[in-house]
């Protein structure tokens, strides 16, 4: 009797607990709101997006917690977690949440303790339920671009107006001295040497404009580069017996690059004009050519003048000049070895620079070598 009583408490009790449980359960259930799909929906698709972007972007919920970010904006230092880190980009998101439109921001972005500064534009909507998609672009580029194009145009404009305004001159003083031969004679001189000098920069802007537009290596050939080296001496024999310069020239007839003849030609002649301008009369230039490595260098040496150490990093920007007078009288337009930088480059290779005042210099284009390539296949 005892036992059966000890039983049915027991059962009683657990019955209870059932109850209790069963009743919990069904409240706690009741009270749990239940998920809108819709919401679902939107995080769904937002992620979805986020996982394409090839761009910063992030999702923000109603709480300004970060669902998905992207590797760039987590890169950035944008967000952290799900937290948002940009004073700017909250702000944004804050105007986003509470219209249907769309918000932009631009503004500067510190990265790290070496002070780069990056250009982001920032774009924030919402996309319902109190999701707030963000999408955030660099233009940092965009605007170095920006700034180089304008100084190009400076600079161009600036160094155009000069010939002109000396060719313009030197014919009004022609008409001045038309009873005076010599005179006459001297400004003719003078007149050849400003309009060659105007053609020289017109040509080079040409070409800098193919080499920095083109995709040279999509219709690359097999180049002879010995036949590069006899084209560009060929084309600066005059200047260089004009100041009485002897050149020194050694190169094998059987290494091959791929590329474009014509420019790398134009390169290698810009080279040995640069070391004969910058060379006293009666010196030697020398160039030559080594394979090594895999690679083709084309070395133009001179016993100039040189380069100073501080000057010599800016030797390859545009119109920069390490001695402005004796360029102005020798016709340089300042863009020669800036053209020789770009087509090395095209060509995925380089050009270097060794110099010592006093000593001269000597400027090297390293490209990969072509191997295997017939004799048949030449640069004339």
């Amino acid at each position: 009797m005892v036992t059966i009583g000890v039983f049915a408490i027991v059962t009683t009790l657990v019955a209870v607990v059932a109850i209790g449980c069963t009743y919990l359960y069904f409240r706690t259930f009741r009270m749990r709101p239940k998920k809108n799909s819709q919401d679902e929906t939107l995080t769904e698709i937002a992620s979805g997006l986020i996982s394409v972007l090839a761009t910063a972007g992030f999702v923000v919920d109603d709480s300004m917690a970060v669902l998905r970010a992207t590797n760039s904006a987590i890169a950035l230092g944008l967000v952290s977690g799900r937290v948002i880190r940009n004073n700017e980009i909250r702000k944004l998101v804050r105007h986003a949440k509470d219209s249907d439109s769309t918000h932009e921001v631009e503004f500067e972005l510190s990265l790290g303790t070496g002070g780069d500064i990056r250009f982001l534009h920032a774009r924030a909507v919402s996309i319902g339920s109190g999701f707030v998609l963000v999408l955030v672009e660099d233009s940092t580029e965009e605007r170095d671009f920006e700034a180089v194009r304008r100084d190009f145009i400076a600079n161009v404009t600036h160094e155009i107006k000069t010939p002109i305004g000396a060719i313009t001159l030197l014919s009004e003083a022609m008409e001045g001295a038309l009873d005076d031969p010599t005179q006459m004679h001297k400004f003719a001189d003078s007149l050849r040497r400003e309009a060659r000098r105007l053609s020289n920069l017109v040509t080079e802007i040409i070409q800098l404009s193919r080499v920095e537009s083109v995709d040279i290596l999509a219709t690359a050939t097999p180049v002879n580069i010995g036949a590069v080296v006899r084209e560009a001496l060929e084309r600066t024999v005059v200047i260089a017996e004009a100041k009485a310069i002897s050149i020194n020239a050694k190169y094998p007839d059987d290494i091959f690059v791929m590329g474009d003849g014509e420019l790398l030609t134009v390169a290698v002649k810009n080279l040995l004009e640069n070391a004969i301008q910058y060379s006293d009369p009666q010196q030697q230039v020398g160039i030559g050519v080594m394979a090594r490595n895999g690679h083709v260098d084309i070395i133009v040496t001179d016993q100039g003048v040189g380069i100073p150490a501080d000057e010599q990093s800016r030797v390859f920007e545009r119109f920069y000049r390490v001695d402005e007078s004796r360029d102005r009288t020798t016709g340089g337009t300042g863009l020669g070895l800036s053209l020789v930088k770009h087509i090395s480059m095209s060509h995925r290779g380089e050009v270097t620079l060794f110099s010592q005042q006093g000593v001269g210099s000597t400027f090297t284009i390293r490209l990969p070598r072509l191997v295997d390539t017939t004799k048949e296949n030449t640069h004339e």
